[in-house]
């Protein structure tokens, strides 16, 4: 019998069609089947579904042989005994022994199947002979009827003679299910000669007795059809889901491969990202340090007696090193925009000394390759707006540079003007036009983008990052505002900020316009400074001196502890990158022994990223001072924590 179950990866034939034939079926949902010995699923998961049913029907039947034969044979037997009984013959023995011999051989395929693999020229030559066998042994219970003349109506042996041919068919459709075509010609040479001896007596009895086995016939066949078509769709169905399972599991491993790629190569971005950032950091304390040193000595300098070259040549060595350290924040500030810190401050500020600013800047500039150059304010332009004024100044030196650089005769124009106005609010417009060498409309596209020239010989002929415009671009945006650019080739261009502020109530206006110019304060107080560099040490005495004030040095963060520690000191000027114990684990040192005595610490540090800052305030520091180190800067700072004489 066929016991319901899981199908298994093991399989079967059907001989109705190639294997390569489709199947065909309605999907109802009928469970699917499962005998003692499954063939492994990695053995056939690459087969079709309908080679893969046409093994398991094989499979099926074979496992069933084995109860059919024992039942088939015993009812032979016990048949052949009870009509020895009444009618003794040599016939009938002789039958039986053919019986028993078709019975041998189904159990030799039986053992023959067994140890065959599970592929689908083995299941089509097994399924072959096991039709054959089947057959052969309908045909000797149909030969059965004309053997033994058992039917007449007042016989007992032939009643029972009716009775088993009936239910060795009705076993078999069950038995012989898998199997469509050996099925079907099992229930045709068993029916079939029942009825041509029923139809044979010529009577009403037997003709009617002839229809019925007919029709009885026809029933059982049309059932077998219907039953295994149903089969078909079950095992099928079941395959599809062990194909999708495969699928789906296949996809799921492809899927994790892909996510541990992924994360994999997130774990490389964010170390990439990281090391970028300590290279980045690292190279702005190299620049910065050496810078302060020699922004620190040309302001020494250009406050001594001079020259008028004297002092021509001193303002061109600072205009070069303010430019080397625009530079260095550029690409300091790309970094930024990167990793999306880059900060925006807000405060008061004239947007027509800003621009007279970066004019003065840059005129001298202009001048030595013969360019004119004009600054043109409009009326309507606010005295005082706010926004965030170093950026401001930070495009217009980035445009007004690129305009310098890439014309070489002609001139360049700054206009100034406000575009809107209400009561607390003003879009300006900062416009630069040059009469350079243009651009032209396939290059406007990329204009914008990182390390990116309008044409790579740009770079070659004119020098450059590219990062210029694509930073001024971002900041502009940062501000809420807009970068726009018209441009022809050898016609020049213009490039427009459009920055939206706030207007100031008019006491902000008014006490930013009655500040006093800077003066150099004169502070009192003893003040240690922590710096390894010689020439940065040179130029914080020279400032402080400025400001009357006298310091001591520390070359290191251990000399530092122990001189904080053994001298009162009212301040503390920290470098943060030092030789053996940096300034952060200095200042945690100092604070721990002096357990809450007052002393100010103000980190001096060449990087300028909101982590080191935060990183200073953390580990104790009161305030937080860049290099390369401002005179102005310095005197506000040490102002707010120092007493004046």
């Amino acid at each position: 019998m066929i016991a319901p179950a899981k199908p298994s990866s093991g399989s079967a034939a059907v001989f109705s069609r190639t294997p390569a034939e489709p199947v065909s079926f309605h999907r109802p949902i009928i469970p699917s089947f499962q005998t003692d010995t499954p063939a492994p699923a990695h053995e056939l998961g690459d087969a079709s579904v309908a080679i893969r049913a046409e093994i398991e029907f094989v499979r099926i039947a074979y496992g069933d042989l084995l109860n059919g034969t024992v039942a088939s044979t015993g009812a032979a037997i016990a048949f052949a005994v009870a009509v020895n009984i009444e009618h003794p013959s040599q016939t009938l023995w002789t039958w039986l022994a053919v019986m028993v011999g078709f019975a041998g051989y189904r159990l030799l395929l039986a053992r023959g199947y067994a140890n065959t693999g599970p592929t689908a020229e083995a299941a089509a030559y097994w399924g072959k002979r096991y039709a054959v066998a089947t057959t052969l042994t309908g045909l000797g219970w149909g030969a059965s009827t004309w053997i033994f003349p058992l039917l007449a109506p007042q016989s007992a042996l032939g009643v029972i003679h009716v009775l088993l041919l009936a239910g060795l068919v009705t076993g078999s459709a069950r038995t012989l299910l898998p199997l469509r075509c050996g099925s079907i010609a099992y229930l045709i040479v068993v029916l079939l000669p029942l009825a041509a001896r029923f139809l044979a007596n010529a009577n009403f009895v037997g003709v009617t007795a002839g229809v019925a086995v007919v029709l009885f016939a026809w029933y059982l066949i049309s059932a077998t059809l219907q039953s295994h078509e149903t089969l078909t769709t079950a095992l099928t169905m079941g395959f599809e889901r062990e194909a999708m399972a495969r699928k789906l599991e296949s996809e799921n491993k492809i899927r994790e491969a892909r996510e541990a790629e992924l994360s994999e190569a997130r774990e490389r971005a964010e170390s990439a990202n990281r090391a970028k950032g300590e290279f980045l950091a690292t190279i702005s304390h190299e620049i910065r340090t050496p810078m302060n040193g020699v922004l620190g000595m040309l302001r020494v300098v250009r406050e001594t007696p001079l020259s008028e070259d004297q002092c021509n040549y001193l303002k061109t060595a600072s205009d070069s090193a303010e430019s080397l350290l625009l530079l260095l924040n550029d690409v300091l500030d790309f970094s930024k925009i990167e990793a999306g810190r880059l900060e925006i401050e807000s405060g008061p500020f004239p947007p027509a000394k800003i621009a007279s600013a970066v004019t003065d800047l840059l005129l001298t500039r202009a001048r030595d390759k013969g360019l004119q150059f004009d600054l043109i304010l409009n009326e309507n332009l606010p005295g005082v707006v706010i926004s965030d004024a170093s950026r401001v100044r930070q495009i217009l030196v980035n445009l007004i540079g690129n305009a310098i650089k890439f014309t070489e005769r002609g001139r360049i124009e700054l206009n100034v003007s406000c575009a809107e106005r209400n009561g607390s609010r003003a879009v300006l417009h900062f416009t630069v036009t040059d009469t350079g060498i243009g651009i032209n409309s396939n290059a406007l596209g990329r204009l914008f983008k990182p390390f990116t020239q309008a044409e790579a010989s740009m770079t070659r002929k004119y020098g450059g990052t590219g990062l210029g415009l694509a930073i001024s671009m971002r900041l502009a945006q940062a501000m809420g505002g807009a970068l726009q650019v018209q441009s022809t080739a050898n016609r020049g261009s213009v490039f427009r900020l459009i920055l939206p502020c706030k207007l100031p109530g008019e006491s902000d206006v008014h006490n930013f316009e009655s500040r006093p110019p800077f003066l150099a304060p004169t502070l009192c107080g003893r003040v240690l400074v922590v710096e390894d560099d010689s020439v940065n040490q040179q130029v914080i005495d020279l400032f402080l001196k400025k400001l009357h004030i006298t310091p001591k040095f520390a070359p290191d963060g251990e000399v530092a502890v122990a001189t904080a520690l053994d001298q009162p000191f009212d301040l503390v000027l920290m470098d943060c990158q030092l030789p053996g114990i940096d300034g952060l684990e200095a200042t945690r040192r100092i604070r721990q022994k002096l357990d809450g005595k007052p002393l100010k610490i103000i980190a001096l540090t060449a990087n300028v990223s909101t982590q080191v800052r935060t990183a200073c305030l953390t580990a104790g520091m009161d305030d937080f001072l860049t290099k390369p180190i401002r005179f102005e800067l310095l005197a506000n700072i040490l102002q707010r924590h120092l007493p004046q004489r």
